[in-house]
Order: structure tokens, then C-alpha cells, then sequence
């Protein structure tokens, strides 16, 4: 579909809505100020639904209708409203969501890592981050799980949890339709279709979702703007309720194709000065080593790259390699419960998912280095051009989940949730730099990079038990444990490498880990509106092996990392419920913690890199967070956030490379960085509504201001001391104005003209920075400002 067309679509159903205007029915009255309210919102924290003010957690939870108000269409955008937690595309992998909370994070794209922040999405936790970044076009609720969740959630929840839930089959005939337009030719459209229910018994949703969009710069070596998101997505959920209201399940297929291209990427390198510091490939396509070469200015080096994209506002960007990263892939999900009697209930919950994915990428970030063609020899090195790192990956990975609990209540004191799991996922992996042959030439460097293909087979296992004892009517304890056994097979044949001896060999390795953790809540109501508790958690995240190794040497495995938390929190109700607020502390230790560091390998003289893990010895984790919610009039409600995070490593030991023996440790916390996202995030949003021509529409204005601290993105500190390890804060106000109807039946329209980050007047920003030391230094880049109009009809 042209972008001509889609503006004329979205302008045929904008024009639909204001026809049927006449036809709505009068707007709800607006209530009285005696029965004004913050809403109460009912979550699945503890795997039981709850309030949210009576759950003993740091929870941030947000409905439709607020996912509606605050325009956060995509998962990434919640970070602009949930306190000490950061959450954005990592481009190096389809569909893949780098998330971080409080100061507990991973965002790469190797499926040998774990997540430190689990993702769940209908109640089925995803093996990896790939295809965690979705949009929200069809989300009933979010639930941000803030400190490590293991007793209930189990793996790979040492940060937190991030629980979607997915609107079910009404069991009614609906029809919801919308697009959403906005600059940068961002086309989306959606459907939501609901059957009426047959024989009282079987209910069905389908739905469809596509979406397009251009680079927000354009490209110098093409001279025009890149594609760069290109997805759909379609599915059906079945609900199937007998008569006997004791059984009900729900049963979804998901499918999605996702061709999108990666955003503007950017060259930070600089090349070698007087003492012989700087970036080797800046150095390469500068001329230096390979000589005879005709070279763009500044090609592989920022003054060809990110100074062109600061000095233009980030409206230009060179790159002359396509960024591809593709995903496709499907998922089934079965929720059922059976009711065996009024105190217990038993909840199967079964996923499986595949996916298949590409990356082919270009790292450098910057214009290609053009070769000279020499009379009757042909190009330099036999190619028009060189092109310093590409990386061509193609994996393939599945999933298979199955989760058993029962949850219960023994009088009126007790409540409980029991249950067992059981994971086996695994993945494939075929590429690495190009290389001769299937993967094409690593031409600059004169050797090829490393190929491997690597494969991964992982079993997990659990049992957990998790319970709320009322000591007084006031006063309870919930406690709860979890035992968790990981067993992971790991290959990797090294087809081809630089490093001298290791080209044909291969690995084949297993290992694994089990570790008990558990969590124990005190909690004392003051009164029927106001509770304070003292919590203490701890969360696993399991050992494992490098995926990204180039020798068998670094392979692995790695061990273990936990985190022990002390949370303290008041959840407290003022003015009738009129007022909210939520502020919470706390205390973390992080154990063993797990870091990625891409280094050149000792002796290569730059040109072989790999990838090790190191467990470095502890972080301390301590911090505030506040939440608060009031309702001022019947037409006024206002919301905000604060957080802030003190994250550091105590020490960071690892081998001494000078000690032959390899016995000695060296204590480099001075040259690593703590990847813990912002250290502050502040939101503050307002929501102003009223009824409008008699009644007969709903005008709403929305705005939000929003925060974020400098994240530091790279775990090598700049040996440049130039800053390239650190992105700089950022901060926007967004705003909107929406008209909406409202109907007891028939069709309600809803139309929003929004933008967002209004006030930066740049068309991006770099977002992402990664430091190889003394090679080179790249980053990608983000959208600023976005504006556009939303349309949706509901029938």
C-alpha cells in the first residue's frame, strides 16, 4: 500500500467517525465529587488476582484505557512512565527487547545468554528477548514486576518481570478497527474481530496487525530514507466456557512475519594519533594499512558518520551496507483451569513457540571504503569496495513450556499457589563475520572472521510453593520457595577463524545448575486504606556458555549469578481514594553478576575479536521510587513517577593474563561499566476530559514529561576517555488531543492527533553505543520526535 493511499484511507475513516457522530448517545454523566476515585486495578502478581494496593510488591500496572491515554503502542514506550526501568529495540536481533530495571539489565542478542528481566505474554514466559518487542495494539493490561520475582516467576527474573495480557474473546459480535499515521511515512493498521458466542460454549477473537515505516534520516549513499520497520502479524484466540462453569480455556495462534531493516547506524571510531591511540578500522579506512584504497571522507571514522548526523540534527546518516534484521515465526498458547472444588482451582498453562531469523549488517557504521580500479588488474583486493565487519547470521530456535498450579485458600486465613515447570528450548546458529564461500568476504582485514555454527539445547525444571498467612486481621506473612534445576548442551564448530590452530575444531559441552530461592513479606495494615511491608526476595539467573566465542577456549561455561533483595514500601490511599501514592525502598546485592565484553584477542594485533564472560565479584544496588496517583475533579486527573537508582561494583576480578599459571586474579573495576541503565527517571502526565456538544462526545487532552538519566551502554569504559560509553540523557514532552463517543451499543468512534518528544526539534539521537577497545566504536540510533493522528471505530 503507497503512502498516499494509506493517508487516504486513514482520512476516509476519520471522515466515517465525524459522519456517525450524530448518532451517538449521550456521554456518561460525570460523577459526583463524593464518588471520585483512582481506579482500582486488579493484578496477577502472586499468580492470584489481587489489588493492586493490597499486593506487597513494587508493581506498576496500566489498563487499556491508560495504555490508550498515554499513546505507549509499543512495549518500549512504558519506560516513559514506570520508575527505574529502562526498556528499548536491540536492533542486532528480530523483534528483540533490550530491558533493564533497577539497574539489573541485558540487551544482547546471543540466545546462549539469559535475560536478566523476564517477559510473559498471555502467562507464558519467552525462552530469549527475541520477539519481546511487540506493539500494544490488542493489550488488555501490563505489569511491571519491579526486583527479582524467582519464588513465583522462577529463571531469569533477577530484575524484574514484565507481564502483558492480551484481550480475550468477548463471546460477542465486535469489530475494532484503527490506523495510526505519523511522520516518517509510519503506516499501521489493525483489526480486532469477535464472533457471537456458539452454543453458549465457544468463543473466538481474530485479529491482524501490520505496520511500515521509514528511516527518520535519510541516507547520503542512497539519497533517500531507508525502509526500516515492515511487519505483520495475524492470529485467533478460542474460549471455550461449558456449562459447567468449572472448566475454562483459552486457546491462541500467533503469527508474524517481520522483514523489517535496522535504524540509522553510526561510526564513532577516530583514527591514531601521535601516541598511536585510536580505532583500528577508522585507521583501515583511513588508508593507513590498506593502502591504494579510494577513501570517502571519513568513511568507517565519526567524521564521516556521527558528526555528519550531529551537524545535519541528526536528519542525515552513510550507509552503504543494507541493515537487515528479519524474524518470522509462530506460537501457540493454551490456558485452561478447572475449578476442582470453591478453594482450589487447577491452572494448566502450555506455549510453544518457533522463530526464524537473519541479521546481516555492516558494523562499522559508516560509508563503505571505495577500492581503485587498476588498468588490466581489476579492483583492489578483486571487489568494488570494502566493507570492514559484516555480520551474516541466520539461526533458528523453538520453545516448549508447561506450567502446572494449583491455587487455593485453607479457611479464611490461608491462600495459597503451588505448581511445577518445565522448559526445554534450544537454537541454532549458522554465520558470524563473512567468510569465503556461503558468507560472502571479510575483505579489509586480508583474513576472514570467525563462522561458527553453534547450537544450544537447555532443560528447566522447577517446583515452587507460595503463601499469605493472616496472623491478625491486620497483620500477615507470605512466604514462598522456589528449586529450579537448569541442564544446558552446548555446540560450537569453529569452521572458520582468524585465531592460528582453531579452524575445524569444535566444543561440544553440558553443564548444570540448581539453586533454591525464596522470598518472605511482612505486611501491616494502618488501616483499610493505608499498608506498609518489609520484603526480602532473591532471584537466579542460571550459568551458561558463549555462543559468541571464536575459540574453544572461550566457550565457557560461566557461572551462576543471584540477587538478594530488601524492599521496603508503603502503599497508602488519602480523600476517599482520591489520592494515590506508592513509595518504595531498597537494598540489592548482586552476586556473581554475568558481563559480555567484547575484547581483541591478546597477541591479534586487533584483528581477531571474541566475546568472553566474566562473572565479576558484587554490585551494590540501593535505591527510591515513588508513584502517585490523584484524581482533582471530575474532568482532571494527574500521575507521575520518580525514580532513582545507585548501582557499582564492588570489585570486578578477573584472571591475570601476564600470570602464566592463570591462577592470579586482578581487581579492573576502574575499566568496566556497569550496564544499569538510568541512574534517574522522572514522568508527570495529566489527563484533562469533558463531555462536548451536549453531551454527545468525550474531548480529552493528555500530556506527559518524561526523564531519563545518561545510561551507560557499554561494559568496556572508552580507553579514549572520550565519553563514546555513555548516552547522554534525554527528556520530552509529549501531548495529545482525543474525541471520542460513547455508546451503550453501536459503534464508538475515537480520534487522536498526538506528537510526541514535541519540543526536540532533531529528527533523531544516538541511542546505543558498543566499545570494542582500540578496533572500533559504533552506535545506533532512535527517533525524536514522532507526530501523527490515530483513528479507531469499535462496533
Amino acid at each position: 500500500m503507497t503512502y498516499k493511499s494509506s493517508l487516504i484511507l486513514s482520512a476516509s475513516l476519520i471522515a466515517t467517525s465525524f459522519i456517525m457522530l450524530p448518532q451517538a448517545a449521550q456521554a456518561q454523566q460525570s460523577q459526583a465529587d463524593d464518588e471520585l476515585r483512582v481506579d482500582e486495578m486488579v493484578v496477577t502478581a502472586r499468580k492470584r488476582e489481587e489489588s493492586l494496593q493490597d499486593v506487597p510488591l513494587a508493581v506498576t500496572a496500566l489498563d487499556a484505557r491508560a495504555i490508550d491515554e498515554l499513546h505507549v503502542n509499543v512495549i518500549t514506550d512504558f519506560d516513559k512512565v514506570v520508575p527505574n526501568i529502562d526498556l528499548a529495540d536491540n536492533p542486532f536481533a528480530g523483534q528483540a527487547l533490550g530491558a533493564t530495571i533497577r539497574g539489573v539489565g541485558f540487551s544482547d542478542l546471543e540466545k546462549s545468554f539469559e535475560p536478566a528481566v523476564g517477559f510473559s505474554i498471555d502467562g507464558v514466559f519467552l525462552a530469549n528477548n527475541t520477539g519481546a518487542a511487540i506493539d500494544g495494539f490488542d493489550f488488555e493490561q501490563v505489569e511491571v514486576l519491579r526486583g527479582p520475582q524467582g519464588t513465583l516467576f522462577g529463571r531469569n527474573t533477577v530484575g524484574g518481570v514484565i507481564n502483558v495480557t492480551r484481550t480475550r474473546p468477548t463471546g460477542e459480535a465486535g469489530l475494532r478497527v484503527g490506523t495510526r499515521i505519523g511522520n516518517h511515512k509510519n503506516r499501521e493498521y489493525f483489526v480486532v474481530a469477535n464472533a457471537p458466542q456458539i452454543h453458549n460454549i465457544l468463543s473466538t477473537k481474530v485479529y491482524a496487525f501490520s505496520k511500515q515505516r521509514d528511516t527518520f534520516a535519510t541516507n547520503i549513499v542512497t539519497g533517500e530514507k531507508d525502509k526500516q520497520t515492515d511487519s505483520i502479524a495475524y492470529g485467533a484466540a478460542f474460549l471455550f466456557e461449558p456449562d459447567n462453569e468449572k472448566v475454562e480455556a483459552l486457546l491462541s495462534f500467533d503469527f508474524f512475519n517481520d522483514d523489517s531493516n535496522g535504524p540509522p547506524t553510526y561510526s564513532l571510531s577516530v583514527p591514531s594519533g601521535p601516541n598511536g591511540q585510536g580505532d583500528l578500522f577508522c585507521d583501515i579506512a583511513s588508508g593507513i594499512i590498506a593502502g591504494g584504497a579510494a577513501v570517502p571522507n571519513g568513511a568507517g571514522c565519526a567524521s564521516g558518520s556521527i558528526d555528519l548526523a550531529r551537524d545535519s540534527d541528526f536528519e542525515l546518516f552513510a550507509r552503504g551496507t543494507p541493515f537487515v534484521t528479519v524474524i518470522d515465526g509462530w506460537s501457540l498458547t493454551s490456558n485452561i483451569s478447572f475449578q476442582i472444588s470453591d478453594n482450589l482451582t487447577l491452572t494448566s498453562i502450555t506455549g510453544y513457540r518457533e522463530t526464524d531469523e537473519q541479521l546481516l549488517e555492516e558494523n562499522v557504521g559508516g560509508p563503505a571504503v571505495q577500492s581503485v580500479e587498476i588498468p588490466g588488474v581489476g579492483f583492489l583486493l578483486g571487489v568494488p569496495q570494502l566493507e570492514l565487519l559484516v555480520q551474516n547470521r541466520v539461526q533458528t530456535a523453538n520453545q516448549f513450556s508447561q506450567e502446572f498450579r494449583l491455587n487455593g485458600t485453607y479457611g479464611d486465613k490461608l491462600e495459597y499457589v503451588a505448581g511445577i515447570y518445565y522448559l526445554d528450548a534450544e537454537y541454532t546458529l549458522n554465520g558470524g563475520g563473512f567468510a569465503n564461500g556461503d558468507f560472502g568476504n571479510t575483505q579489509a582485514l586480508g583474513n576472514v572472521a570467525a563462522i561458527t555454527q553453534t547450537a544450544q539445547q537447555s532443560l528447566a525444571v522447577a517446583a515452587f510453593f507460595d503463601a499469605t498467612y493472616a496472623i491478625t486481621d491486620r497483620l500477615s506473612f507470605s512466604g514462598g520457595f522456589r528449586y529450579s534445576y537448569e541442564e544446558k548442551d552446548f555446540q560450537n564448530n569453529f569452521i572458520l577463524t582468524a585465531a592460528p590452530g582453531v579452524t575445524g575444531q569444535t566444543v561440544d559441552l553440558s553443564e548444570d545448575w540448581d539453586n533454591p530461592t525464596w522470598r518472605a513479606i511482612l505486611k501491616y495494615d494502618v488501616n483499610n486504606d493505608v499498608n506498609v511491608y518489609g520484603a526480602y526476595s532473591r532471584g537466579f539467573r542460571s550459568g551458561g556458555f558463549n555462543g559468541r566465542a571464536a575459540s574453544p577456549a572461550s566457550s565457557g561455561p560461566f557461572d551462576e549469578e543471584t540477587v538478594d533483595s530488601f524492599e521496603l514500601g508503603v502503599r497508602a490511599e488519602f480523600f476517599g481514594n482520591r489520592l494515590r501514592i506508592n513509595p518504595t525502598a531498597f537494598y540489592g546485592i548482586y552476586d556473581d553478576k554475568q558481563e559480555e565484553n567484547l575484547l581483541a584477542v591478546p597477541g591479534s594485533n586487533g584483528q581477531t575479536i571474541e566475546t568472553f564472560v566474566e562473572n565479576a565479584s558484587q554490585v551494590d544496588i540501593k535505591g527510591i521510587e515513588l508513584e502517585a496517583q490523584a484524581i482533582l475533579t471530575s474532568e482532571l486527573s494527574i500521575r507521575g513517577s520518580f525514580g532513582y537508582v545507585d548501582a557499582e561494583f564492588d570489585e570486578f576480578l578477573v584472571s591475570d593474563l601476564s600470570d602464566p599459571t592463570g591462577q592470579s586474579l586482578i581487581d579492573v573495576a576502574d575499566t568496566r561499566n556497569l550496564r544499569s541503565g538510568p541512574d534517574t527517571t522522572i514522568s508527570a502526565g495529566a489527563n484533562y476530559t469533558r463531555p462536548i456538544l451536549s453531551g454527545q462526545l468525550l474531548l480529552s487532552f493528555d500530556a506527559l514529561y518524561y526523564y531519563q538519566d545518561e545510561i551507560t551502554t557499554s561494559a568496556q569504559s572508552d580507553p579514549l576517555g572520550l565519553g563514546r560509553d555513555v548516552v547522554a540523557s534525554n527528556n520530552g514532552f509529549d501531548f495529545s488531543v482525543t474525541v471520542e463517543t460513547q455508546r451503550a451499543s453501536g459503534p464508538n468512534l475515537r480520534v487522536s492527533g498526538f506528537i510526541n518528544d514535541a519540543f526536540d526539534n532533531r529528527n533523531g539521537r544516538l541511542a546505543n553505543s558498543i566499545v570494542i577497545p582500540n578496533t572500533f566504536t559504533f552506535g545506533t540510533g532512535a527517533v525524536t520526535r514522532v507526530y501523527g493522528v490515530e483513528a479507531t471505530i469499535d462496533f
